[in-house]
């Protein structure tokens, strides 16, 4: 087992799984392996395989609150809020100080639609670990989607100077500049996303567009909703037919777009 822990935690994961399948054979009445491999498969995305070994963990051994934090991030994933909820709470009744537990029950409850709860449940887990940049992002996030986008962006932009690579942090930050109408600030973010980032191009362009055209600026602003509307934005679309292809100054019937739902990939 220490061999196989050593090759998870190095990110070494076949290898990992190769030592703790071994170390299954040898003995199947080990708990902590059957926990092991299920991480090992849920950080493969095998997320059926990952449940079943964390089911099969939890019949030998149900006492250890790290089971259920890696359980109910799974649950999470795959977009169970009550699964995940259910086992953060059972990783905080045998460990209240698992600071990852809070997270994740943080996590479940944003997921849940209780913003309110879910703020109480991240600041206990940074009370517990001031460094934990992902939980100091998600306090970012749910504090602009309380529309508080000034405490937001400063959360967000403290938890990307500790980890750089959160996924979608940058687009959050950028929106949420956007949204508090700092749009001088959000057009170079933006930049930066559609640079290194497709998974939201289609946004990207269309809120740097309106940026840029809130600041005046029609020339730039068209040129990057066409890039929105080829890409599949419908509000874009409407915007390059009735303001792009025409003399208006200001958009017609402008769509009202709905606030962003931030997307935090687990």
């Amino acid at each position: 087992m220490v061999a196989a822990s050593a090759e998870y935690e190095a990110g070494h994961l076949d290898s990992a799984l190769v030592k703790v399948d071994q170390a299954i054979a040898l003995d199947p009445a080990l708990a902590e392996a059957f926990k092991l491999r299920g991480d090992i498969h849920q950080h493969q995305r095998e997320y059926d395989a990952a449940m079943e070994d964390y089911r099969s963990s939890e019949k030998l051994d149900n006492t250890d609150p790290r089971l259920y934090v890696s359980r109910s991030a799974l649950h999470i994933t795959e977009g169970n809020a009550r699964g995940g909820l259910r086992d953060a709470d059972k990783a905080l009744a045998l460990d209240a100080n698992d600071a990852d537990a809070w997270y994740n029950r943080g996590w479940a409850l944003y997921q849940g639609g209780d913003q309110e709860a879910a703020l109480k449940s991240v600041r206990k887990a940074l009370d517990l670990n001031p460094g934990f940049p992902e939980a100091l992002y998600l306090s970012g996030v749910i504090k602009g989607a309380r529309y508080d986008e000034k405490a937001g962006v400063e959360e967000i932009t403290a938890a990307l100077s500790m980890k750089p690579s959160i996924p979608g942090g940058l687009m959050s930050l950028a929106v949420l500049l956007y949204e508090d109408k700092r749009y001088e600030d959000a057009i170079p973010k933006f930049t930066e996303v559609i640079a290194i980032d497709t998974t939201e191009l289609a946004a990207a362009y269309y809120y740097r567009a309106d940026s840029y055209y809130n600041l005046g600026d029609k020339e730039r602003a068209c040129a990057d909703w066409r890039r929105s509307m080829r890409l599949g934005d419908r509000d874009a679309a409407f915007i390059k037919k009735n303001y792009c292809d025409t003399d208006a100054t200001k958009i017609p019937k402008k769509p009202k777009r709905k606030q962003r739902k931030t997307t935090i990939q687990f």
